[in-house]
């Protein structure tokens, strides 16, 4: 295959990552992840870029890979960052990103100091073992990340991270294909690297373009620490006589002005609401109701305005504005929420019970 081909595609990377960087920088206010993202993506324009020495015809090809390899070795500090950020809004810190990088960097400045095989097998197996780790760290923490979620927002179609799997897939298939191929030229796989790198980034820019920005203080997992923690008095050690105080309040507060309607809700409404704090009413949800915020509200917004307007015997309403007149913001979330709730699809509910 002709170099041509690799060589317009390292060209078409460059332009696009830079380009998504300026985009992504420029904005009037972006969030930590836009911002992060679009100095990675600088990161990745100027690292592509280099890789066109590789085909210049007087090249020492083999001396230039050795030197490629540990360089983009480097890049598996911009996967772990990410992840790091989606999964744990406000971990990046200038400190914490010197301390990732460091071991790379130290690394890169033996090779060129004094490079061996032995140095060279220790660092595959180093990058290696880095990325599974970041990988793992993502799934541990993209779980505690939806629960915190579930216990903050009653909409989760802007701040929901499930697309992360995905990119996860594509990276590991992209990063063990560079890795095989790492120590030759070959045409056809560097080809095929390029390509899918940009078509991950795509994928990554594109949700984190979707996805609201957190409002820190009201993430319980913000920077590792729970939001707005009490102090470990007496009082606050008893969950249930700090609990108790709110026992019918938030219940009357949500019917009587229709709350759950409200599709931006968060637990921090509440809290000013009801003149208490979020330890309180999280806990309150959790132990007195035995549920979640998120599937809290979803069941008042089910059980007290979906299901009387499915089942109304006039109903000429689309399914579109239940789900909006209730405080959903998409249709599928509707449709996934009433399911758990009902074990049935809407269509199948008003079925079952237009006769009742």
């Amino acid at each position: 295959m002709s170099i041509i081909i690799p060589v317009f595609l390292i060209g078409v990377s460059v332009c696009w990552y830079l380009v998504r960087a300026l985009d992504l920088l420029r904005l009037p206010s972006p969030s930590r992840l836009q911002m992060l993202l679009g100095f990675i993506f600088i990161w990745w324009g100027v690292s592509t870029l280099k890789d066109i020495v590789i085909y210049l015809p007087v090249t020492d090809t083999a001396v230039v890979l050795d030197h490629v390899f540990y360089i983009d070795g480097c890049g598996a500090v911009t996967f772990a960052l990410f992840l790091m950020e989606l999964t744990s809004p406000g971990w990046i810190r200038l400190r914490r990103v010197l301390l990732l990088s460091a071991p790379f960097l130290l690394f890169l400045l033996l090779h060129f100091l004094s490079d061996s095989s032995l140095l060279h097998k220790v660092f595959t197996v180093f990058f290696v073992t880095f990325a599974w780790l970041a990988v793992f760290y993502a799934v541990y923490k993209s779980r505690k990340y939806r629960k915190a979620i579930q216990e903050t927002y009653s909409n989760l179609d802007d701040v929901d991270i499930s697309w992360i799997w995905k990119i996860i897939a594509a990276f590991i298939v992209c990063q063990h294909v560079w890795w095989a191929v790492s120590d030759k030229l070959d045409v056809l796989a560097d080809s095929f690297y390029y390509v899918s790198s940009l078509v991950c980034w795509c994928l990554v820019m594109r949700g984190v373009n979707r996805m609201r920005a957190l409002r820190l203080p009201d993430y319980p997992g913000y920077d590792g620490k729970q939001a707005l923690a009490e102090p470990k008095t007496a009082e606050t050690l008893n969950t249930r006589k700090r609990t108790s105080v709110l026992h019918g309040r938030l219940e009357k507060l949500m019917e009587d002005e229709e709350l759950y309607t409200n599709p931006d809700l968060t637990l921090s409404n509440l809290v000013e609401r009801l003149g208490t704090n979020r330890t309180y009413l999280s806990e309150y949800i959790s132990t007195e109701l035995g549920t979640t915020f998120y599937d809290y509200v979803n069941r008042l917004r089910i059980e007290r305005k979906v299901i009387p307007m499915l089942l109304n015997g006039n109903n000429n309403y689309s399914l579109e504005y239940i789900a909006e007149q209730a405080g959903f913001k998409s249709l599928s979330t509707f449709r996934r929420a009433f399911k758990k709730l009902t074990g049935h699809l809407p269509s199948e509910y008003v079925r079952l019970n237009s006769g009742s």
